[in-house]
């Protein structure tokens, strides 16, 4: 009979340890650790506070140093949409572009070497950061027709601006695959158990909107890079009616119609013409985008994760909403 030489107990503490053992799918980092990063990191003097300010797709901390504010951002993992580092240099190097072209955005700042990204390991894995200028102001509660104008108006600038920019990095592409089919197969079980007219509603708009993408011709300008996310959240007013556009972590290849739509829908009258005219002042939309602004905003409805079914069918009966989500 052989001996069996191995060590008495271990394959039941190897067995136990692996029981034990605790997945980390998210950590939160401590607002002291993040001001020392930022101290050691980059050329901006010694922070005086930072606290967070939001922990979502991604953790947001205030970081304050001799008066002057920043927003240092800490990437989350598993986000459909970024499949590694150089998907986010695509957005820094994005923003760097347009701020040099006078795009009133919140930029990210060189930490000492040189490089705008950094990484940490945290308990789930790498996580990648930046410090980002402070967008002034606060977020507006009802837009008047002024601030709607220049949210148009800005977004406009964003595309035009974007078409300058060779960018180094890829990127996703905002499509049917990305905008429709993939919500719709995380929707499917949903729908099938949903009220049998809300099911019919979705299932008409789907084949509506299909049919309408299959014709549409975007142009020349039509399709390139979008920011994707643009909603009150995303951007700031300060007191003389400037905007700041920040967080263009969805950012990527799409419609600009779609773009536009995605805030133009959820925005209500006479604000709603407005944010156009201000658009159109920039980039004036031909015919088959302006035939699509509705169309896209019942895409945009579907491509927003998480909305109940029920909920998600009354949107697409009238996508034209613009009250609390």
């Amino acid at each position: 009979m052989a001996i069996d030489e191995r060590t008495p107990g271990t394959d039941a503490t190897a067995t136990a340890a692996s029981r034990n053992a605790v997945d980390i799918l998210y950590s939160m980092v401590d607002p002291k650790w993040v001001a020392r990063l930022v101290g050691d990191e980059y050329d901006v003097g010694v922070p005086d506070d930072c606290h967070l300010l939001f922990a979502g797709h991604n953790d947001t901390y205030e970081v304050s140093v001799g008066g002057r504010r920043y927003a240092f951002r800490l990437h989350t993992r598993g986000k459909w949409w970024l499949r590694g580092e150089s998907d986010v240099r695509f957005e820094l190097e994005l923003l760097t572009h347009l701020h040099l072209h006078g795009v009133p955005v919140s930029w990210p700042l060189p930490r000492c070497d040189g490089d705008l990204l950094g990484t940490i390991p945290a308990p789930e894995g790498e996580r990648f950061y930046s410090l980002f200028s402070w967008a002034p102001g606060a977020p507006p509660g009802k837009l008047t027709t002024d601030q709607a104008y220049v949210i148009g108006r800005t977004l406009a600038t964003i595309h035009v601006t974007a078409d300058l920019h060779t960018p180094k990095h890829p990127r996703y592409h905002l499509d049917e695959a990305t905008k429709l089919d993939r919500p719709l197969a995380e929707l499917d079980q949903a729908i099938r158990s949903a009220h049998p007219d809300d099911a019919q509603t979705i299932g008409h708009y789907v084949a509506e909107i299909r049919e309408h993408l299959a014709a549409f011709d975007p142009g020349p300008t039509g399709w390139g890079i979008v920011h994707a996310d643009i909603q009150p959240l995303n951007y700031h007013f300060d007191a003389d009616g400037n905007v700041t556009i920040f967080d263009f972590d969805m950012c990527g290849y799409g419609w600009r119609a779609y773009d536009l739509a995605y805030c133009y829908t959820r925005t209500g009258d006479p604000q709603r013409s407005a944010m156009l005219d201000g658009y159109q002042s920039v980039r004036p939309l031909s015919d088959a985008e302006h035939s699509m602004l509705t169309t896209f905003g019942r895409l945009a409805w579907i491509a927003h994760d998480g909305r109940p079914v029920a909920r998600l069918a009354q949107l697409l009966r009238d996508p034209y909403y613009s009250g609390s989500l």
